[in-house]
């Protein structure tokens, strides 16, 4: 029988390697089966390290030192490398609705082309609380690449990536230590700090970009001494006679650190000031250095601890440092956690195509063993010939002979010997009918997976094509004034806006977008008013079957007196120059201009009535100064403005799917 399942946390600093293997026990408490600290020779950030040979000299140290074949594994990926937001989610009543709202959000957030990062969502929320709010993690595919790198070199498949941060919350979480109110975590590494601000159901962190390695620079620059050995001191100094000249050589450090700390302290709590704010959890080997913990409570005003060993767990003396260096492990012990099913965060940056590699790998298995043994049960009971296959196939409907798949493979080694013949090919066929049945099995669960897969990626094929389709629209947009363009904040830009006259500005407002899919673009597509054909450089459909795509509508206004003919001019023939640029993956096909309303027959391009080019009839009776202050419905939010004289129209547009077709050539004249 098996035993309880056992997973690895390891984490890969700068450095060193530090490994945790945990399990559930009987009594449903977390053992430690074994832990690791593997320091690299060198620091990676040294000038003379390379630290492609320092990771692959840890892991394959650590593989000699440790059998992990039968283990899970859960990894980290460095807080400098992701990127975390937070938002709150607007109040839902179906909480089926949420994946999509976040999905919104991290298009908004993430800085990146969606398909240049691997990312993924946590919901955090209070039990008794309406509020939900949710941390969005995301990091480059290129660093995700990189960093996966080390560990395939090592045959180490790992099944959770996690980042630095979320591994010490989960770790500080199950550990007990956030359950008295909100607890600053403080984990100072090599060249970064991780600063996370942590309660049971939230969490808020920031990567500051001050690690252990200045404390080193300022030993450097005070004492001239090599960074090997300015390291060496560092490390000693909570025992050395020179204390306190260290405590001074490093002091102008102790006070950029604490500078950092306010500064993101400070952010937090102006944007929670709900949340009060209880001590300091110090973690990492910094917080020994003469001075520093005192430092930082005296100018932070907030108690410090500095985390010295776990509650719930004890790293093995075994382990470099033993449980004193418990702070060092904190990641280790999160990941673990993660891989065991008792984090409090349960998101990952593994990307899905690893995820369907492992999973396709681990079906692999079965689907060879089924057909090796199907296989080889077909050659012995043909091997017996033509006529044993003939008593078989006599009596292959026989109920009484049913031999399990757990003896399948023990018969056909071993058959019964001295049994009559139609009793013999009964005993083989029905083995073999065991491997095949247990062939299907599998191979049906290969299929469900297959199909699920397949779906996945459906819905992940066209995720970049809407950012890409609003780029096209905001590109195509007409520029106020050079100065509204680049003016620094709302402020200025209102400014800007405000000494232009209002019916000579160039802007079109864009106050609603819809968006309806069409299989066929080409057969349903709606024509407004003859709008349509004031566009005349569509493309027709060079296949003659009709195009998918989307036919989108939006009610813009504009404060431009030129009305339609402004609108069109300006923007819509803009349109069709942004939606037929190379290589995004649609392109414009048609855009038309209307008022609200219009029917065919009273638009048109150049007429002075209520189609595209006249707009809606001015009243100049409306918004003078004689008729007091404007309606808060008739007014411009930003510049207070009177908008009674602007004109509002309807634009559509067909986004056809697929790239752009070749122009045709132009015929030679012989």
């Amino acid at each position: 029988m098996a035993g309880p399942q056992t997973v690895w946390g390891i984490d890969v600093g700068k450095c060193a390697l530090k490994a945790l293997k945990l399990r559930i026990g009987a009594d449903k408490s977390v053992e430690v089966v074994a832990a690791d600290y593997i320091e690299h020779a060198k620091i990676m950030t040294q000038a003379d390290a390379d630290p492609d040979a320092l990771w692959a000299a840890a892991l394959e140290k650590f593989l000699s030192r440790n059998d992990i074949s039968n283990d899970k594994i859960a990894i980290s990926v460095p807080g400098e490398h992701t990127l975390a937001r937070f938002s709150k989610l607007p109040p839902v009543d179906n909480k089926k609705k949420i994946p999509d709202i976040v999905r919104y959000e991290a298009d908004q957030q993430i800085p990146f082309d969606m398909d240049e990062v691997v990312w993924d969502y946590q919901i955090f929320q209070a039990p008794d609380s309406p509020e939900i709010e949710v941390g969005i993690f995301a990091i480059k595919r290129d660093l995700m690449r990189d960093h996966l790198r080390h560990f395939e070199t090592g045959d180490i498949e790992p099944l959770v990536v996690q980042s630095a941060p979320l591994a010490v919350y989960n770790a500080m979480h199950f550990d007990g230590a956030l359950a008295n109110g909100a607890v600053v975590l403080v984990d100072i590494g090599t060249e970064n700090t991780n600063l996370l601000v942590a309660t049971e159901h939230t969490l808020w962190t920031r990567t500051i970009k001050f690690g252990g390695n200045a404390f080193t620079d300022a030993l450097v620059k005070s004492f001239k001494l090599s960074f090997s050995k300015a390291e060496t001191l560092k490390r000693t100094a909570g025992s050395s006679k020179y204390a306190r000249q260290i405590f001074q050589a490093m002091r102008p450090v102790f006070a950029d650190l604490v500078q950092e700390l306010q500064r993101s302290i400070g952010f937090y709590t102006a944007t929670h000031r709900d949340v009060e704010l209880d001590k300091i959890i110090g973690l990492g080997a910094a917080f020994k250095l003469p001075g520093l913990k005192k430092y930082v409570q005296q100018n932070l005003q907030l108690d410090i601890d500095r985390l010295e060993s776990f509650s719930k767990i004890k790293i093995p003396a075994t382990a470099e440092g033993g449980d004193d260096q418990a702070g060092s492990f904190a990641v280790a012990y999160g990941l673990a956690l993660q891989g065991l099913g008792l984090s409090q965060t349960n998101s990952s940056l593994l990307p899905p195509e690893i995820v369907r590699q492992v999973v396709w790998r681990k079906k692999r298995v079965f689907f060879g063993a089924a057909a090796a043994c199907l296989l080889f049960a077909a050659g012995v009971v043909w091997f017996r010939g033509y006529s044993d296959q003939s008593t078989m196939s006599a009596n292959s409907g026989n109920p009484n002979v049913n031999v399990p798949y757990d003896d399948a493979q023990r018969t056909i080694e071993n058959p019964p010997t001295g049994a009559p013949p139609r009793e013999y090919g009964r005993t083989i066929l029905a083995a073999a009918n065991a491997f095949r049945n247990k062939y299907n099995e599998y191979n049906q669960q290969g299929s469900e997976e297959r199909t699920k897969i397949e779906t996945v990626v459906k819905l992940q094929q066209d995720r970049t094509l809407w950012p890409r389709i609003l780029h096209a629209v905001h590109a195509a947009l007409p520029v106020p004034s050079d100065e509204a363009v680049s003016a620094p904040d709302a402020k200025s830009y209102a400014a800007a806006i405000s000494a232009i006259p209002r019916g000579e500005r160039n802007q079109v407002l864009i106050e609603s977008f819809k968006a309806d899919y069409l299989a066929n673009l080409d057969a349903e597509t709606v024509v407004i008013a003859d709008a349509w054909s004031a566009m005349a450089d569509k493309i027709d459909d060079p296949t003659g079957m009709g195009r998918k795509g989307f036919l989108v509508t939006l009610q813009v206004s504009t404060p431009n007196k030129g009305g339609g003919l402004f609108v069109s001019n300006r923007f819509a023939r803009e349109l069709l120059r942004t939606g037929r640029e190379p290589g995004l993956g649609f392109y414009i096909n048609r855009v038309g201009v209307s008022q609200p309303g219009a029917t065919s027959g009273t638009g048109g391009t150049g007429g002075t009535g209520g189609g595209p080019a006249g707009g809606r009839p001015r009243d100049t009776t409306r918004g003078s100064g004689t008729q007091g202050t404007p309606k808060p419905e008739n007014v411009d939010p930003l510049l207070n403005e009177p908008i009674d004289d602007d004109q509002k129209f309807t634009v559509m547009f067909d986004v056809v799917l697929g790239d752009i077709p070749p122009k045709p050539e132009e015929p030679q004249n012989p």
